[in-house]
């Protein structure tokens, strides 16, 4: 028994080897020489080893996606991934090495189960085994199931993020006594990825057979914010409200966003927590004040790309507007509104009937122009709420804290600056059109309609399209660097930082 244990221990010294990040390994602690030892607690069986891992299956208790395949793929017979008949080589410390370190971005080792992957991993290594809990059999199938959960639950994480902000952020409840069914606003419209079967069928097939270290190193987020925000949480100078806050964004900073903007040199990016928007082109940045939708009409958050500006746009009064407005004639008319009906076509204010603004057969338009409630200039984009930024009819919002008054869109402060900055030619015949077009004074006619005064039609424009397309992302961050880079912090103004906390204060773990 001796001398098979020295000979045991001479293959296994003699074959250990450095892993990714130079740390002592277990490789090749073969299990046909721990079933050469004619000891039960030696004894290996591959049917047991299995019979174990369903045991610990049968036995989790997280609903995760993430684990929830695991536990489909172990359900299965599927080959082992981290133990052969070669043992378990330095594939497992390289997780470790990651795995680890969940603590500096903020999640409990246990959700990881850290410390039992390393208890584990001693005992092989030291051969450490019983004929009870601690036989070869359970303590291999423990490290089987807990390196594949951990991998798993760690890679889609870091990859796609640990909670879902769609679920999180499409949850408020819909304000409506008439009806019994719970309706929810939906107000997360970011194109995002998701792990999905195929992202685990490749992490699992790396994990078995590729450069793992690559491959946890590419998972890592991707955001140039997440770096900031990672050594603030490990600052120790945060309180606890400060901590949490900080965790809440760089989750946001995981979100596999389809578009994202590191990777563009020009774009537009609006802040909604800020009430600010930076358009950057490389290193040049145009920073202004925005007014977004209060928190009863939230802006939503979206990404799409600024395909053309509109000059004194006439308003299609919202359904949420036009019903409190519906019968107020005298209103309409001061405002210079007038109403589509869709079997009359235009009608003057007068015309209008409560009964069908209701039920959408007719519907209020301002006419374009000053006082318009769009202002002289809209940027259009498509997404799923029609709304986009524009000028505005009322600048003195600008001058407020709390920037929060619209019914949905995004008022911009510098509008005419904005709409140079989107040319792709700096034209400066254009220009001057656009800002002509922009301030000229109007006359109506007859009908109501805004016409020019005494000014040539030539010098006007109507519609220019912008291209290339610039990408606009309309996020939301409580954590954001200023034109220095420092991390400033704005206030939660809609609540999305509460209910991600939430949902992230189960695994956060202060250090």
């Amino acid at each position: 028994m001796y001398k098979q244990l020295f000979v045991l221990f001479t293959v296994l010294i003699t074959m250990y080897s450095c892993t990714d990040g130079g740390k002592e390994s277990y490789q090749d602690i073969t299990l046909e020489a721990l079933s050469g030892l004619k000891s039960s607690k030696y004894e290996l069986s591959s049917e047991a080893i299995r019979g174990q891992i369903k045991q610990l299956v049968k036995s989790e208790t997280s609903s995760s996606a993430a684990i929830k395949y695991v536990c489909d793929y172990y359900k299965a017979d599927k080959p082992l991934v981290w133990i052969d008949r070669h043992g378990i080589d330095s594939r497992a410390d390289t997780l470790l090495a990651f795995i680890s370190k969940v603590e500096e971005m903020g999640f409990k080792k246990e959700l990881f189960r850290v410390d039992q992957i390393e208890e584990d991993l001693e005992k092989v290594k030291s051969l450490s085994f019983d004929g009870a809990s601690n036989s070869a059999n359970k303590v291999l199938a423990r490290l089987e199931y807990n390196l594949s959960r951990a991998f798993m639950r760690y890679s889609s994480g870091q990859n796609f993020g640990f909670v879902n902000p769609a679920l999180i952020i499409n949850r408020e409840p819909e304000n409506n006594s008439d009806t019994a069914k719970m309706l929810y606003k939906h107000q997360f419209d970011i194109k995002m990825e998701h792990a999905t079967d195929s992202f685990y069928n490749k992490a699992l097939q790396l994990a078995s057979k590729g450069d793992l270290g690559k491959f946890l190193h590419d998972i890592q987020p991707k955001r140039k914010l997440y770096d900031k925000l990672l050594a603030r949480l490990n600052s120790g100078k945060l309180s606890e409200s400060e901590w949490y806050t900080t965790l809440c964004n760089m989750e946001r900073c995981r979100w596999n966003e389809k578009m994202i903007e590191d990777n563009y040199k020009k774009y537009v990016f609006v802040n909604i927590p800020a009430f600010m928007l930076w358009a950057v082109d490389g290193n040049e940045v145009l920073p202004m004040r925005i007014c977004c939708g209060a928190v009863k009409t939230k802006t939503p958050l979206l990404s799409s790309e600024i395909v053309r500006m509109e000059l004194n746009p006439n308003w299609n009064v919202p359904s949420s507007i036009a019903k409190g407005i519906a019968g107020s004639v005298g209103y309409m008319t001061r405002n210079n509104m007038f109403i589509y009906d869709v079997n009359k076509g235009r009608l003057p204010a007068s015309g209008a009937s409560r009964e069908r603004i209701l039920s959408g057969k007719q519907r209020i338009v301002q006419n374009g122009g000053p006082g318009n409630s769009l202002g002289r200039i809209v940027f259009r984009f498509q997404n799923n709420f029609s709304v986009y930024l524009h000028h505005t009819s009322s600048p003195w919002h600008f001058q407020s804290t709390n920037r929060a008054v619209s019914h949905g869109c995004v008022r911009v402060e510098k509008p005419y600056e904005l709409a140079v900055f989107l040319l792709k030619d700096k034209d400066e015949n254009l220009a001057k059109k656009i800002k002509y077009s922009m301030t000229y004074s109007m006359k109506k006619d007859s009908e109501g309609n805004p016409i020019p005064s005494s000014v040539a039609k030539d010098s006007l424009v109507k519609e220019v399209s912008v291209v290339p397309h610039v990408p606009v992302f309309l996020s939301y961050y409580t954590l954001y660097p200023d034109n220095s880079g420092n991390l400033v912090s704005y206030p939660d103004v809609y609540g999305y930082d509460k209910r991600i906390i939430e949902q992230l204060k189960p695994y956060a773990k202060r250090r």
